[in-house]
């Protein structure tokens, strides 16, 4: 496809340039770097994507581009309210303009669906983690039920003792979320694959998560706005901003990202035919949730430079 091939050349080249203007300290650029490199990244994978198998989420398929954007929007934004009550990263540097600050949340949010869907496609279509075999697992309704019962205890644990059990929000809503779509399709399902003695999606998901948050956290150390963390604990040995025993986290949040997606698959086929109606009141809905989550973030996240 000579197109992906110009949407390669044009956002490497593009990406050079960005980190070139970074470095001089030349705006918008400086501020909003983590942006632009993302931005410029996640076109280039799709459209490599695109060109070795077809398979790209997102290029050459802009109403799905707008569905998994807007949706990576809505899920971070869990996190970010979890965050409230564990205060695990801060915001620096952010513009005071609110309209403009909520802007690039919008568009920030917006890449974390799509950056980790995309590179576990690319992944795939490189061979990496292909064929992952294992021992097959008998899932049973007695073991569905006790992930989600799991899960919900680890949820509740992070609730009551945050500063000790912060880490299970990056591990609780796997044991939910799975058991859910497994009932309704095994075969996205991570226990539906591993019934069948199949660890490729698992592993291939786990490694896009960690390169990912490798690029994360290496485009976020260069950005003018930009998060810092305060983890009980492991505040240590940092790498960029992320303490290093962190980096396992982006593991089992990307299992929680591809979850996600196939969770909303399912609802929009269920839904599917039911109206423009139901469309508009979902989508007044995530709008009104979005803006009381981010006027909680300029509120219990954000740091303002004057204070």
């Amino acid at each position: 496809m000579r197109g992906a091939r110009l949407l390669i050349g044009l956002g490497v080249a593009l990406h050079v340039v960005f980190f070139v203007l970074m470095l001089l300290g030349v705006e918008p650029f400086h501020t909003f770097f983590y942006l632009f490199a993302w931005w410029t990244f996640i076109p280039v994978i799709g459209a490599i994507n695109a060109e070795r198998a077809g398979n790209s989420l997102i290029v050459g398929q802009s109403r799905q581009l707008v569905w998994v954007t807007g949706y990576s929007v809505v899920v971070w934004l869990f996190f970010e309210i979890w965050n409230f009550r564990l205060h695990n990263w801060l915001y620096l540097g952010v513009i005071e303009l609110t309209w403009l600050r909520w802007l690039a949340y919008t568009v920030s949010f917006a890449t974390v669906l799509p950056a980790i869907l995309e590179l576990d496609t690319l992944l795939g279509n490189l061979g990496i983690a292909r064929r992952v075999p294992g021992p097959a697992i008998r899932v049973s309704a007695r073991l569905l039920n006790a992930c989600v019962i799991a899960g919900l205890v680890m949820m509740t644990l992070v609730v009551l003792l945050p500063r000790y059990c912060f880490p299970l929000l990056w591990v609780g809503p796997v044991f939910i979320l799975d058991p859910l779509i497994y009932r309704r399709d095994r075969v996205v399902s991570l226990l539906g694959q591993a019934a069948q003695g199949s660890y490729a999606l698992l592993l291939r998901l786990m490694l896009a998560g960690l390169v990912c948050g490798v690029l994360w956290e290496f485009w976020n150390y260069w950005s003018g706005a930009k998060w810092v963390y305060a983890i009980p604990f492991f505040n240590f040995w940092k790498v960029f901003e992320m303490p290093l025993l962190g980096y396992l986290g982006f593991m089992p949040f990307a299992l929680q990202c591809y979850l996600f997606w196939q969770l909303l698959r399912l609802v929009r086929k269920a839904y599917a035919g039911r109206g423009w109606r139901i469309s508009l009141v979902t989508a007044s809905l995530a709008a009104m949730y979005c803006a009381l989550v981010f006027y909680g973030i300029d509120h219990f996240t954000v740091i303002w430079s004057s204070t």
